[in-house]
């Protein structure tokens, strides 16, 4: 599952944290991919590990989000890289 979301306040937005409260994701991969305004990723993956305790974590795409082209290409390159079990 490819979870994506933008930082809000050096972590996952408070929607992150009840989407997994609310969805068992046991023994399903979760890939994030996650935009910020700078700072990088804060405590968001640490709220994706507690909050999502049985899911398998990998990882992830994180970008500052102020360069649309070049953000593209990164995304097109990452997605061909992402390896998920079969």
């Amino acid at each position: 599952m490819f979870l994506g979301f933008p930082i809000w306040g050096m972590t996952a937005p408070s929607v992150i944290r009840s989407f997994l409260s609310k969805h068992d994701l046991s023994g399903k991969t979760l890939v994030p991919f996650i935009t910020h305004g700078g700072y990088g990723t804060g405590q968001s993956l640490k709220v994706l590990a507690d909050h999502a305790s049985g899911a398998r974590l990998i990882e992830g795409f994180s970008k500052q989000c102020d360069q649309e082209r070049q953000t593209l290409e990164e995304v097109t390159g990452w997605l061909g890289r992402v390896e998920l079990p079969g």
